[in-house]
């Protein structure tokens, strides 16, 4: 009895180290991942690269979202993964197919630009988690837009870890904002170009420039300068010099500078959606990621067959190779059950947004949270958040990040926030700039087109898409 429970504990244990590795894996960009593999190859005996297999089609069904992947055991230690091949796809493309354009995997996305100078900092292992998760929180433009304690209740869910909220804005103080470009992980535009400030030489124009940030933003961004200048009590010239240092500023961190504008054009898609006979196409962009096998000669090298070992060597030696193919198969299979994961979550986004892949109009996006894909695929949250985190997919009309993807719902569970954006951004741009539509006004056009929107959501998404009040857009 007692060796039938040790048995049981020791498998619990190997399939929890083996979700966490899935877990693990699921995070990583394709480039990583690679890296990630051929690490595993080199410290592994037992898995080599397969560098014999052939282009060739797989026919993949429509995933069953009801389905449960919580049972993974048949993918760890199935004989069936014996080999690797991730060009899991429905109908995948060859290499000739004219619509399928993989992007090079030694080029960086952002999330990788920043992980890199992560990798400089000296940190315990609980800071570099929480960095790491921070990366993942950034926008498209380097702002933190997630609340902080709404960061530590995901990250209780994602890594079962409890932490402080004042341990996440030190690691962001003192790490996230400390990388290049500058500006990044601020939560706001006063924030960001505050950032950019402490980076000057402290001379008498920067330090009233950094105080006008810090106590009289409002003044400034409503270009008051009178009122600024009767608060400060500074003459014409103090004030126009600081003013001119505040707007050699970029409110946009990830183009402030040419050198990580340039590491960002080409990022390697996760995923690939064309468009065939008014049918969307599902591939996972893994062309260029190794694949693996398990090495037969080392499998079959039983050393009982040299006689000059004894009979301890020869059990020594059995069991080292029964344990590395043994993590070689098991390696195998979470990498296949990565792609599943991955490509029936993606699948399901597909799904979902159907309207948007055949448009490319945001105002087609309809509202989606993860709960709705962790529901509908029988997933936890924090599994749908790891596969949507720091992941793009190609477009005909473009490569986006995955999370772009993600609204929440307005007034009518049919209507997304970024539905509404879309529409303001459209009203906004075809007003007469010498006569700016106004909040109230905004609202007004809105309702018209049947999207009843309170004037303060208006104002809260017109800030989120840093677009000035009427007053400031105003051309004369």
């Amino acid at each position: 009895m007692q060796k039938n429970t040790l048995s049981q504990q020791q498998q619990l244990k190997q399939t929890a180290a083996q979700t966490v590795q899935l877990m693990r894996l699921l995070e990583l960009s394709s480039t990583n991942l690679e890296q990630e593999i051929l690490k595993e190859v080199e410290e592994n005996p037992a898995l080599e690269v397969d560098n014999d297999v052939e282009i060739q089609e797989h026919e993949y069904a429509e995933p069953e979202f009801e389905n449960s992947l919580d049972d993974m055991d048949d993918y760890y230690d199935n004989d069936e993964y014996d080999s690797y091949d991730c060009r899991l796809s429905e109908n995948f493309p060859s290499k000739d197919s004219s619509y399928y354009t993989p992007t090079s995997s030694s080029d960086s996305s952002m999330q990788e630009y920043l992980l890199q100078q992560l990798s400089e900092f000296e940190l315990s292992e609980r800071d570099t988690l929480i960095a790491g998760y921070l990366i993942g929180c950034l926008d498209e433009n380097g702002y933190l837009s997630v609340d902080i304690q709404n960061i530590v209740m995901d990250f209780l869910l994602t890594y079962n870890v409890q932490i402080t909220n004042e341990e996440v804005e030190s690691v962001l103080k003192n790490v996230i904002q400390q990388f290049e470009p500058a500006g990044l992980g601020a939560r706001n535009i006063q924030e960001c170009l505050y950032l950019q400030l402490n980076l000057k030489e402290e001379t008498p124009t920067i330090v009233l420039a950094r105080k006008i940030l810090s106590d009289y933003f409002e003044f400034f961004a409503k270009k008051q300068y009178d009122k600024l200048q009767h608060q400060l009590q500074i003459d014409n010239d103090s004030l126009k010099n600081a003013i001119n240092e505040i707007l050699k500023l970029n409110p946009y961190p990830v183009f402030l500078s040419s050198n990580f504008e340039n590491k960002l054009n080409q990022i390697t898609p996760d995923f690939i959606i064309s468009i065939e006979n008014e049918e969307l196409v599902l591939n996972l962009n893994n062309y260029l990621i190794p694949k693996l096998k398990v090495n037969q000669e080392f499998k079959n090298q039983f050393s009982f067959h040299n006689p000059n070992l004894s009979k301890e060597k020869v059990l020594e030696a059995e069991q080292f190779i029964k344990v590395h193919v043994a993590q070689a198969k098991s390696f195998i299979g979470i990498l296949n059950l990565r792609e599943l994961v991955l490509f029936n979550t993606m699948y399901a986004i597909m799904d979902k947004q159907r309207a948007y892949f055949l448009s490319g109009d945001d105002k087609y996006l309809k509202p989606m949270v993860l709960k709705d894909i962790a529901a509908l695929l029988n997933l936890d949250i924090s599994t749908v958040s790891r596969v949507s985190n720091s992941k793009y997919v190609q477009t005909p009309f473009g490569t986006i990040p995955l999370k772009h993807l993600f609204s929440e719902s307005i007034g009518s569970d049919d209507v997304s926030s970024k539905e509404v954006k879309a529409i303001l951004t459209e009203l906004i741009e075809n007003e007469d700039k010498r006569k700016p539509l106004p909040d109230e006004v905004l609202c007004k056009k809105l309702k018209e087109r049947g999207y009843v929107i309170a004037r303060r959501t208006i104002a809260k998404y017109r800030e989120q898409m840093n677009i000035p009040i009427a007053r400031l857009r105003k051309i004369i």
